[in-house]
């Protein structure tokens, strides 16, 4: 090392080193075996070694059929030795093995409880795999297929969670191949209750996915179900697809009227079976319109109340200056119009009132000069006449 090399100091030194877990249990390899044999058929050494979820696949498959045990007792010193290096440095990401989702798939605990939906963090997939029996097995084996996305994807938000903390806490996107999976029991709502349309999804659990019908074209408008689910400013207006899903063929029940915020005709529909089917059958063909009536309702509503909160408040204070408006922008009287045939018309009466009232015409001009003093006059009076002298 030159003498112009400058010297590390103590606290870069240390900086530069990878940081180290405060403690951790280093597992040992004698007790691995112990733990292995003769109960390694029911994991107990999986679990001895932190892998919990191995475990419990190990548990309800005779150590994946006596296959997976036999591996571990010939290669235990290399499964030892691999968690206590991970245990003592570990990655600076948390990475999702694909071997190991496979694993715990293909095994009856990834069948009847999800395992591999737990290992992967989607603790609500697994929970719904426990008691749907993997989605009657239409989702455990979609998952054989899908693993290496569904892994992928893992890795990817744990990346994100370490580079931000605050991910962990927001709403993650909604994935189209997860709602298809759960739309082939759709009937039941519960890609609806995935993508978040709660009154859709007790809706389609009550009428059987609306008698079939909407069931099916949920399959074909799914795309757009997903884009409304991950829309970031999701908009109040009602849709006309919505609204023809819940008036055909189960109209009778009121439930169009219902979703369009008109609660009073949808009652009046539920005990008059659709005002006897003619009433039902009308709005197949009025819905457009009732759609569209709706919708400019809702915005005429969302504009009234921004013009209430723009003319009440200029920022954070409120507004008392009558001539200037809620926008901040003072009033300007109107100008004069000029008219060929009358000359100059004042326009002043024809304004048209917006944020701000006119203001008060001007006080008239206060002078300081003194007033003139009055005319003075030089000329003598006129001599008296009498009458006598008027009549000569």
């Amino acid at each position: 090392m030159s003498k112009n090399t400058p010297v590390p100091q103590v606290a870069e030194v240390e900086q530069q080193q990878p940081s180290r877990p405060v403690s951790f249990s280093k597992k040992s390899i004698a007790d691995a075996y112990l733990w292995a044999f003769p109960l390694g058929l029911f994991g107990l050494h999986r679990f001895y070694l932190g892998q919990k979820y191995l475990g419990i696949a190990y548990l309800f498959s005779g150590g994946l059929f006596g296959i997976g045990w036999l591996h571990d007792l010939l290669f235990m010193p290399r499964i030892v030795n691999n968690i206590n290096r991970i245990a003592a440095l570990p990655p600076p990401k948390k990475r999702y093995n694909l071997v190991e989702a496979y694993i715990l798939c293909l095994n009856p605990a990834g069948i009847l409880f999800g395992l591999h939906q737990f290992y992967l963090g989607r603790k609500g997939f697994g929970t719904m795999y426990c008691f749907t029996v993997g989605i009657f097995g239409v989702g455990w084996l979609s998952d054989i297929i899908r693993m290496p996305k569904l892994v992928a994807d893992a890795n990817q938000l744990a990346a994100e969670i370490e580079a931000n903390p605050e991910v962990a806490n927001q709403k993650q996107p909604r994935k189209i191949d997860d709602a298809y999976v759960l739309w082939v029991f759709g009937f039941f709502g519960l890609h609806h209750f995935y993508l978040g349309n709660i009154g859709f999804g007790f809706a389609y659990l009550f009428t059987v996915g609306m008698g079939g019908v909407g069931w099916l074209v949920d399959f074909f408008r799914m795309p757009a179900l997903v884009a409304r689910a991950n829309d970031p400013h999701p908009s109040r207006l009602k849709r006309l697809d919505d609204a023809y899903i819940l008036t055909f063929p189960l109209g009778f029940l009121g439930l169009q009227h219902f979703y369009l915020g008109r609660p009073g005709w949808g009652i009046a529909y539920m005990f008059t079976f659709g005002l006897a089917g003619f009433g039902f059958l009308i709005d197949i063909i009025r819905m457009p319109f009732l759609v569209k009536q709706v919708n400019e309702s809702l915005v005429e509503q969302q504009n009234l109340v921004t013009v209430v909160v723009d003319n009440n408040y200029n920022g954070n204070q409120l507004n008392l200056d009558p001539s200037v408006g809620g926008s901040g922008i003072p009033y300007q009287a109107p100008s004069p119009v000029i008219d060929e045939k009358n000359g100059i018309r004042d326009n002043t009466t024809n304004y048209t009132p917006g944020n701000a009232y006119p203001p008060p015409p001007p006080p008239p001009p206060v002078s300081n000069d003194p007033p003139p003093p009055p005319p003075v006059l030089n000329d003598p009076p006129p001599a008296y006449e009498s009458k006598a002298n008027l009549r000569q």
